[in-house]
Parts: structure tokens; sequence; C-alpha cells
């Protein structure tokens, strides 16, 4: 195969990436695995292997084979070692996209772009016509399904890409970009996500404290007008009402009663997420070093409930968040090996104020690590997805992937 059509192969693939990932999870894989294929071929026709020098590479291969070590001796299931096994299509992908990017960087975004818009629509006729422009409609009338159809996870979507979009408007056109990030602020409102929300508005809230170039006091107006915006659009809507306040605040003033010996027990059984976390906990403190393995918190979880009555504990497929996944399935060490890695890799950005893709990855990444908010799982196809994409700007590398400009 010539490589002018490997290469152009992999960007249109690149670009079919957002567009692949409303689809499902077997079209993300396929098109996943496609860029890996040709992403090696290529490398294989131009002998480019420099990103070997890369000690983040290396980096990424050490958490690989901790995580198949951890499936084969102590999760010892097979989808366990199977999921295992598939990461590497990430590390790939990786550096697929970061090598492409380097000669493809605003093409690729302009189609990404045209697409999150396309989203954004989709998900303003949802909300106001009860239906998005397939027929698509939420079986949970305090969600948006758009795209997604039944999946309900258009708000992890609009999260993982919104910084991308914005900070590439806002470097073609700031006008655009000042409509663009307060249309784009309600929609993710509206959604319905409150997790997925809130990652967002710290999203925002980031970008005016780190990257605006203003003065103290318009970064100030500005912070207080999101706060604002945010309160007034929660109070003119009940099912909003409900999911911020009345779902929140009784839990918070828990921490505030006197004479309550059990009020931290009464906030875990009060919501659903914390009696998940509160299971991830126990299961880490019992298997401190490396964890369950991976994908085994599922059946560990309902082993616990099973033999719980009193209220504390849950179960399900993942802990739905990021901190408690890492603890309670891969231990102490395979939390520290990822997080170092991740803490590296932003601090190594902290500065680099020039690049706008940098700078949207970043903000992502600082959302994604908050403790506490609630999240889908890490190793899921999803969620996988979006991350590897932001993360694959986050790389510092001086060299460049040497490709011919043929994406016409």
């Amino acid at each position: 195969m010539k490589k002018n059509l490997v290469v152009s192969l992999n960007v249109y693939l690149i670009v079919f990436l957002p567009i692949s990932l409303l689809i499902g999870n077997f079209a993300t894989n396929l098109n996943i695995i496609l860029i890996n294929i040709f992403f090696l071929i290529n490398i294989y026709q131009t002998k480019n292997f420099l990103f070997l020098k890369n000690r983040n590479f290396f980096f990424l291969i050490i958490i690989y084979f901790y995580l198949v070590a951890n499936s084969l001796f102590i999760a010892s299931n097979f989808e366990s070692i199977i999921r295992s096994l598939g990461f590497v299509r990430y590390i790939l992908l990786t550096y697929a996209i970061f090598y492409y990017f380097n000669s493809y960087r605003n093409r690729i975004l302009k189609f990404w772009v045209i697409i999150y818009l396309i989203v954004s629509a989709d998900i303003l006729i949802e909300y106001y016509f009860g239906h998005n422009i397939l027929g698509f409609k939420s079986n949970e009338p305090s969600r948006i399904a758009s795209f997604t159809n039944d999946e309900l996870i258009i708000g992890g979507y609009y999260f993982g890409f919104i910084s991308i979009c914005l900070l590439y408007l806002k470097n073609k056109n700031y006008m655009f970009f000042i409509l663009c990030s307060i249309l784009f602020f309600y929609i993710s409102l509206i959604i319905g996500e409150r997790s997925n929300f809130l990652k967002v508005f710290i999203i925002y809230f980031f970008y005016m404290i780190l990257y605006l170039k203003v003065n103290v006091l318009k970064k100030f107006l500005f912070i207080a007008l999101i706060f604002l915006s945010t309160v007034i659009l929660i109070n003119n809507n009940e099912i909003f009402k409900s999911k911020f306040y009345h779902m929140i605040i009784p839990n918070v003033s828990k921490v505030f009663e006197k004479d309550n010996s059990d009020k931290l027990n009464e906030i875990i059984k009060g919501n659903e997420y914390f009696t998940l976390y509160n299971t991830a906990f126990l299961i880490f403190k019992e298997n401190l070093f490396f964890g369950v393995g991976n994908k085994n918190y599922r059946i560990n979880s309902f082993e616990i409930k099973k033999l719980s009555n009193d209220g504390l504990y849950g179960a399900s497929t993942h802990p739905h968040q990021i901190h408690f996944e890492f603890f309670s399935e891969l231990g102490l060490i395979g939390y520290l090996l990822i997080m170092s890695n991740l803490i590296i890799v932003l601090l190594k950005n902290r500065n680099k104020t020039n690049d706008y893709l940098k700078i949207s990855s970043s903000l992502f990444m600082i959302a994604t690590l908050i403790p506490f908010l609630p999240s889908g799982s890490f190793f899921g196809t999803f969620n996988a997805s979006i991350f590897w994409i932001n993360y694959a700007f986050l790389i510092n590398s001086n060299y460049k992937f040497d490709t011919k400009k043929v994406f016409n």
C-alpha cells in the first residue's frame, strides 16, 4: 500500500473518531484498530521510530504491562485479561493522533468542530421538541439522549470535546468563541447529567483563572457571571432544582448537624454514588497494593452488598469514580503508576499557553481528576477513547512525524 494512501486513510479515520463515538462501541473500537494498523504500516514504511525515544511512551508501556500482569495474577478472569491486553490500542491511538496532528491539525479540527456544532444543535432540538433529528428520545425525562440514543452518554461526549472545540474557535474567531461559550455552557446544563455539567463548569472556571489574559477584576467579574448565570438557569427549571438542590444540599447540611455521630453514614446511605465509593474503599483496604484486578469491582461489590444489610455498600459494574476505580481494581501500585504519569504530563504542560490544544486538554484533565465527581469507567471504550484523545495533545516532544501533505 502506498505511503500517501496510508496517511490519507488514517487522517480520514481520525476525522471520523467523534462520529464513531456517537455510533457505539463497536464502531469506535473498529475505528481505533484501523488507525492503529495504518499507523504501524506508516511507521514501518517511513522507518520513523523516533517515538521510541520518547520517555512517556515507555512510561505507558510500563503501565500496560502492569495492567496485563494484574489481570493475569490478581483478577484471573478472561474478561479482565482481554480488557488489559486491549489497552495497547489506546497507547497507539495516542501516538497516531500526536503524529498526524502535526501536519493535519486544522483540517481535522475543522471537521471535529462541525460535528460538535451539529451535536449541539441536535441536543437543543431534542430539548425543545422532545426528540432529536433522527427521532431518538430519552427514556428519562430529565436527560437528553441525542445521537447516543438509549445509552444516555451524550453528556460525557459533550464534556470530552468542549474545551478542544471552544479554544479552536477562539483561535479562529473571537466573537464566535464568546457566543459559543455561552451556548455550550447552557447546552451542557440542559443535557441533564449533573456530574458532566459540573466538570464543564470546572473547565470554564480554571480557564478564567489560569489562561484568560485579563486583569484580576475582569477575571472576578467573569467568574461571578458564571456563578450567577448557573444559579439563574437552575432556579428557572424544577428538574434542575431537584438535581442540584434537593439531592445535594440535604446531604451537605448533614455535615454541619450537631450531636449526630452517624452523620457520615447517613450521607453515604443517602447517595447511591457514595455507597459505591464506600464499597470501593473497603475493597481497597482489603487489597491494598494490587487491588482486585481490572474489571473485578463488579464481582466483589455484589458480594459485599449481598453480605451487608446496613445500606452502606452499593454494587455496580464499576465505582463510577476514577480514583476509586484505580484504588479498588489496581491497588496502590496501579494508582501511583497511572496518577504519576498524568501529573507529570500536566506539569510539563503548565506553561504551554501558546498551544490551545495543550490548554484545552489540560483543562479536560484537571476536570477529569477532580475527586468524588461521578464518572464512567476509565477503561470503558467510550470514556477511554475520549480520555486518550485529549491525552494525546499533552505529550511533550521535540520531534515531528514526517508525512507528506496529501489530505486535499
